[in-house]
């Protein structure tokens, strides 16, 4: 039994593509038919059907699905139970965050958590709200730090922290003397925006089709450097969260401007887990660790507003 052509069978069974499941694992797309090509010899049984859209379980390879996370989650929880009985003293934490979180939040925690457990070892990768929240539903993040995620039934939020949307541009802005902006208003500006898979971008598009505002942003990016980079270097304005900007707007490079819209200032961070996962002693522990920052991070904000 190879747990390898397991894992990389349940990858395939989950993406239902060997290339998609290959970057996944970072692994060649090669090796990941080479593994599923041992299994249906193993079983002598095909176990997909190969279509030009991708591929898909046969009713073999559906009962092979079906051992396969069986014994991986044996194996997870063989391994949970052995660092439960050494205790942190090491291990290893697939962490996800928006990129919006990195600097006021997330690495913060994580330095502090550091100090308390030194051999602890992270994997930290950005992805946009939508990919974060794919990535924990196929295990392939132990947690995430995600902006308004669209929360599965099988996620589950430990702990969130109110992040309301901005529309940010640089000092000297005609606009930077608003005290708040309508979605009419920013339609009207030469505007920069996240793509669809942000969860920023779900927000502001339901709020424009609510209102019949029709967007025509003149910079899509997936990278919220970008929209900070587009207001500071003044080609417009950009809508980003209040924590995305916070030491742009402390050092005097942007300004934040609320946007007005009851969910727009509703928004927030959360940090997810996957529900019914057993989670190793680290990732349990980083876990928790975040949602107690999460909540202190909140009664100060609120402690020191006027």
């Amino acid at each position: 039994m190879s747990l390898t052509r397991y894992r990389y069978f349940a990858a395939v069974a989950d993406h239902g593509s060997v290339r998609e499941a290959a970057d996944a694992l970072r692994v060649a797309p090669s090796a990941v038919s080479r593994q599923i090509a041992g299994l249906e010899e193993e079983y002598s049984a095909a176990l997909f059907e190969r279509r030009a859209r991708g591929m898909r379980l046969t009713t073999a390879g559906a009962a092979v699905l079906e051992t396969a996370r069986t014994v991986l989650n044996c194996v997870q929880r063989a391994r949970s139970t052995i660092e439960e009985l050494q205790g942190i003293k090491r291990g290893h934490v697939r962490a996800w965050t928006v990129e919006g979180a990195i600097d006021d939040f997330f690495y913060p925690a994580l330095a502090r958590f550091s100090e308390a457990h030194p051999s602890v070892g992270f994997e930290v990768m950005i992805a946009s709200s939508d990919q974060l929240v794919q990535r924990l539903l196929h295990d392939e993040a132990d947690l995430v730090v995600a902006f308004n995620p669209t929360l599965h039934r099988s996620v589950a939020s430990l702990a969130e922290i109110a992040d309301p949307l901005v529309v940010a541009v640089r000092p000297g802005d005609a606009f930077a003397t608003r005290c708040s902006a309508t979605i009419a208003e920013i339609g009207a500006l030469r505007l920069a925006l996240p793509d669809r898979t942000f969860g920023i971008r779900r927000l502001v598009d339901d709020v424009a089709a609510a209102t019949g505002i029709e967007l025509k942003p003149a910079l899509v990016t997936n990278s919220i450097e970008s929209l900070r980079c587009f207001a500071r270097a003044g080609m417009g304005a950009s809508v980003v969260t209040s924590f995305s900007i916070q030491r742009d707007v402390a050092e005097g490079r942007l300004i934040g401007i609320p946007i007005q819209g009851r969910n727009l200032q509703r928004a927030c961070v959360k940090i997810c887990v996957r529900k019914g996962r057993n989670l190793p002693p680290a990732v349990r522990a980083l876990a928790r660790h975040l949602a107690r920052s999460a909540r202190d991070y909140t009664s100060r904000k609120y402690e020191s507003t006027p």
